[in-house]
């Protein structure tokens, strides 16, 4: 079972603006850390823009992933 970093930056509507999650994902292959990130990420964001990046224990990158949600005033 193989260790991957998963990093999300989501955009807030509050006074700070950014909220940072960093994640441990313990997958067998790279393609399941990938599903499993994917859907990780679209359950923080609940509707907000953000970015992820999930990287193996090398430090490459293997995924990354932009959501950009529209603006309501």
């Amino acid at each position: 079972m193989a260790v991957f970093h998963l990093e999300c930056s989501v955009h807030r509507r509050c006074m700070s603006g950014i909220s940072v999650a960093s994640e441990q994902i313990h997958a067998p292959t790279e393609a399941d850390a990938i599903a499993d990130s994917e859907a990780w990420f679209s359950q923080l964001l609940a509707g907000r823009s953000g970015v992820a990046i999930l990287r193996d224990e090398a430090g490459k990158v293997v995924w990354t992933a932009r959501r950009m949600e529209p603006v309501t005033a």
